[in-house]
């Protein structure tokens, strides 16, 4: 089901992602965004980051922890 919601474009061409979105779709400070169009329209795609590819320990741990289990299994020929 497609959502919609208006926005108001400022002086300087911004405007602000509706808070029900930016929950929605895990955006914050820093996150970053893709912006593409076609023909008939602007759309936006939240990139995803090394924390959201992180498998069964996502939200659960960072990836710089597990870039060191990665780096200690490989130090054990066990990866």
């Amino acid at each position: 089901m497609l959502s919609e919601e208006t926005v108001t474009v400022n002086k300087k061409g911004q405007f602000t992602i509706p808070a029900r979105f930016r929950k929605q779709f895990r955006i914050q400070e820093g996150t970053k965004l893709l912006v593409t169009h076609d023909e008939f329209a602007i759309v936006i795609r939240r990139l995803l980051d090394m924390d959201d590819l992180v498998g069964i320990h996502s939200g659960k741990t960072g990836a710089e922890e597990l870039l060191k289990e990665l780096d200690q299994m490989r130090k054990q020929d066990r990866y």
